[in-house]
């Protein structure tokens, strides 16, 4: 029925930025990471659409720029309006919520001095997986960004929290002035400053510190909404888990033109990949003539 290689009406790619998720592409790709875990299931779709960078590419980078390519993608298959319902923390109402995906992508910031936080250095390309320096409670500690890799990595952990920070701490040590010879904190004792501390040995007040000093760092890795619930006037903050959002939409598509296959190759005993390579406008047109 066509003589393209590619589908009627759907935009060509030149291999250069993010290929275009049409139909058969959409089709292909959901029902392949249908059968992941739904961590994975936002690395699969980013996988389709950004073929040069593969899986680890995509899988080792800061959650923030993962988040970006997935509003990206979300525009580029539904638009930019999002609209989506919340249950309310203290009446269990549904609260109807209603944004433009492009306001999460505003810029964040890290503590600030004089808070009573964590001394947060400076990062330089912290996009690109910069390491940050975080000075608390006589400890330094180096650590990167949180990944989708590492959301996949601690997937069956059984204190994930722990598992995540451990990936996350690239080192750690003790600061302060050394002890008296034998005593605890003297050179070569434990606890000594200039030791190394194994991330689960951190303190509890440490711990706290660097995830939060991790997420000042990567404001966009958990986008927040502030929501009201007009029945009872409760106000909080609620995580949108773009992700899940998206793939909820993708599966959508999928079935949605899947039951557009069905009803075409019912009425005209045409193949799937003939009637995908029509494109959705022409589709559109063959289905108002088969339910006429």
């Amino acid at each position: 029925m066509t003589d393209s290689g590619t589908e009627s009406g759907a935009p060509r790619w030149d291999g250069a930025g993010p290929r275009p998720l049409a139909d058969r592409l959409l089709l292909d790709t959901w029902e392949r990471a249908s059968a992941l875990a739904p961590v994975g299931r936002p690395l699969a779709l980013l996988a389709a659409v950004w073929p040069d960078h593969g899986w680890e590419r995509l899988a080792a980078e800061p959650l923030g720029r993962f988040t970006a390519r997935l509003a990206g993608l979300r525009r580029s298959l539904v638009g930019d309006a999002v609209e989506a319902v919340a249950s309310c923390p203290s009446c269990a109402g549904l609260v109807e919520v209603g944004f433009q995906l492009s306001l999460l992508s505003g810029s964040g910031s890290g503590g600030s001095a004089g808070s009573g936080g964590p001394d947060v250095g400076a990062v330089v390309g912290w996009e690109s997986g910069a390491e940050l320096s975080i000075t608390a409670e006589g400890h330094e500690v180096r650590c990167r960004p949180v990944t989708t890799g590492d959301l996949l990595a601690v997937l069956g952990s059984a204190d994930p929290a722990s598992a995540l920070l451990a990936r996350c701490v690239t080192g750690a040590v003790r600061l302060g002035e050394p002890g008296e010879p034998g005593e605890p904190g003297a050179p070569g004792e434990p606890g000594a400053p200039g030791e190394a501390v194994p991330a689960g040995e951190l303190p509890a007040g440490v711990r706290a510190s660097v995830e939060e000093a991790l997420a000042a760092a990567d404001p966009h890795a958990e986008p927040l909404l502030g929501l009201d619930c007009p029945a009872c006037d409760t106000q909080w903050w609620a995580p949108f888990d773009l992700g899940a959002f998206l793939w909820a939409e993708v599966e959508r598509l999928a079935l949605h033109t899947l039951g557009e296959v069905d009803v075409l190759a019912r009425a005209y005993g045409w193949r799937e990949s003939d009637i995908l390579a029509l494109g959705r406008i022409r589709r559109r047109r063959y289905l108002d003539l088969v339910r006429a």
